[in-house]
């Protein structure tokens, strides 16, 4: 039975990750129609993905924008003529149009994101402090007009609750879901050090994903193992200074820069480490996608991180010490009981994250706001 129209607010239709993520759940409906509607013009990597899928996709093609009441009414129209219940919107501009639409419907937003952690202003010029400072208390003063957030994470919750006085009672945590790949990846039996090894890292190119430690930890690795080889996959506005850095630590020859990829699964395959060293996350689906196949982990020790990930599943490094993960990235490769560690890492992610199980979730979390309002 079909409970209504949902429609997903969004700004583009970029390779990003709530991006995927929402085309990963809603594909999988079975009682509600999903809807994207993107705000703007730019960039709309994943449209033929979305068209694939068979999910409608209306694009306004406006002017990027701060008037939100203005962007509103183009979606409130988007809304009557698509007799929308609900309007659940991700990302900051989406989600501050979202708040100003007149229509009588539900309005949810995302949570995806740890913005306003002290981390993030710590990395900031005094302008930049100032920006974001303007974007958290416009955040704090119109949430109130929502009727539900969706979270990735309890780490969100905790941390959105002291920075913009997100309300407990009004929020649900919702974990990003992945596919299970229908082979994951075997690790040997007997442990083998590897003559050469192959590290992956999958992430945007963006300061706050940690590129700047990992870089200086692979030259110094590469010190002894000459062969040994970083794959990147992602692209960004910080790809200049990953360029330069590559660049100035001399290692062009042993790094593989892919820039934005479709075949992360297959990566994931060929490599025989992930490293993921960032510096604030919602809830990281590479690493997700890490478990469920299989590959040994070493990631930072952020709370976002050790929600999906517990002691015993991976190697963790504390978050901005290039040092501390040289040391972790040395000892994965003497490790010998990665295989339980991998399988532990793969049953947890099985259970929490399958992308099946939080589609239904989902589902289940709109009927009952809609049940809600009939109740009220």
């Amino acid at each position: 039975m079909n409970k209504g129209t949902i429609l997903y607010l969004l700004d583009t239709l970029q390779t990003g990750g709530a991006e995927k993520s929402l085309l990963e759940i809603t594909s999988r409906f079975q009682h509600f129609k999903p809807v994207f509607v993107t705000l703007f013009a730019g960039r709309h990597d994943l449209l033929s993905d979305y068209e694939a899928a068979g999910i409608e996709v209306i694009r306004l093609g406006l002017p990027v924008s701060n008037k939100f009441k203005d962007l509103a009414k183009y979606v409130d129209k988007v809304v009557s003529d698509q007799n929308a219940v609900i309007v659940h919107s991700s990302i900051f501009r989406s989600d501050m149009t979202a708040r100003h639409l007149k229509s009588k419907v539900k309005i949810v937003n995302s949570l995806v994101n740890n913005s306003y952690r002290k981390r993030r202003y710590d990395g900031l010029a005094w302008k930049g402090k100032l920006s974001l400072l303007a974007v958290q208390l416009l955040d704090r003063f119109s949430i109130g007009r929502i009727d539900l957030m969706i979270a990735n994470s309890q780490v969100l919750v905790d941390s959105h609750r002291k920075t913009i006085g997100l309300n407990p009672s009004k929020t649900v945590v919702i974990h990003r879901g992945r596919p299970i790949p229908i082979e994951a990846k075997a690790l040997p039996t007997a442990h083998c050090p590897l003559p050469t090894a192959h590290w992956l890292c999958v992430g945007r190119l963006i300061e706050r994903k940690g590129h700047k430690d990992l870089l200086p930890a692979f030259a110094q690795l590469l010190r002894t193992r000459p062969n040994d080889r970083l794959i990147l996959a992602g692209d960004g506005e910080y790809r200049g200074e990953v360029e330069k850095e590559i660049k100035r630590l001399e290692i062009g020859d042993s790094v593989d820069l892919l820039g934005t990829v479709s075949n992360v699964q297959e990566l994931l395959e060929k490599a025989d480490f992930f490293v993921f060293p960032s510096y604030f996350e919602g809830l990281p689906g590479s690493i997700i996608e890490a478990m469920l196949t299989k590959i040994p982990i070493i990631c930072s020790d952020i709370p976002e991180n050790k929600e999906c990930l517990k002691e015993g599943m991976c190697f963790f490094h504390r978050v901005g010490d290039k040092e501390d993960l040289f040391d972790k990235m040395e000892k994965a490769l003497i490790l010998e009981d990665w295989q339980e560690r991998t399988e532990r890492a793969f049953d947890y992610a099985s259970e929490h994250f399958e992308i099946g199980k939080i589609a239904r979730r989902y589902e289940d979390v709109y009927s009952n706001l809609l049940k809600e309002c009939v109740e009220l």
